[in-house]
């Protein structure tokens, strides 16, 4: 590679790398309408499938000490209608299973992803014909007490 780039003149490189990052950026702000869309057909068969169960609410959580401590707050609010995700398990999640995907798509997602675990526990509310909403109660996030109460209102909710 650098032999390569040793006989590339660099007023040729310079064009490149910006005709590159021209090129992502149309390939992004063309295929995220795709992606959108993909995350409402995702919903869609939530409603469907999730219906007949009586599950409307994917709740993720991780092994520690503050997770565990509002996972005992959140889980008697969504026990029977909830979906549980383990992120410290996640390698062994099927990711073809419409609870995965979902959180691939609508779930906390921190840049590094490593500082993810941060974010949780997270429950995302799927109501029929709205788009998700997403309650996080991880070391990172603010007015938990507040969160805790919207989602109880979240709840109850027709």
């Amino acid at each position: 590679m650098k032999r390569v780039l040793d006989k590339v003149p660099f007023k040729l490189l310079v064009p490149l790398f910006f005709l590159a990052v021209y090129l992502s950026i149309l390939l992004y702000l063309v295929f995220s309408p795709f992606i959108f869309l993909y995350g409402l057909l995702l919903c869609a068969r939530a409603w469907i499938e999730w219906d007949r169960q009586g599950k409307d609410v994917v709740l993720v959580h991780v092994n520690g000490m503050h997770s565990a401590e509002w996972l005992s707050r959140i889980l008697p609010l969504v026990e029977s209608r909830a979906i549980l995700l383990n992120y410290d398990e996640r390698n062994e999640w099927d990711r073809w299973s419409l609870a995965v995907q979902l959180f691939n798509i609508f779930g906390p997602h921190a840049m590094p992803e490593r500082f993810t675990p941060y974010s949780l526990p997270a429950v995302i509310l799927f109501k029929r014909f709205r788009l998700p909403k997403k309650f996080t109660f991880g070391k990172r996030s603010k007015e938990l007490e507040e969160r805790l109460d919207q989602l109880r209102s979240e709840l109850v909710k027709d």
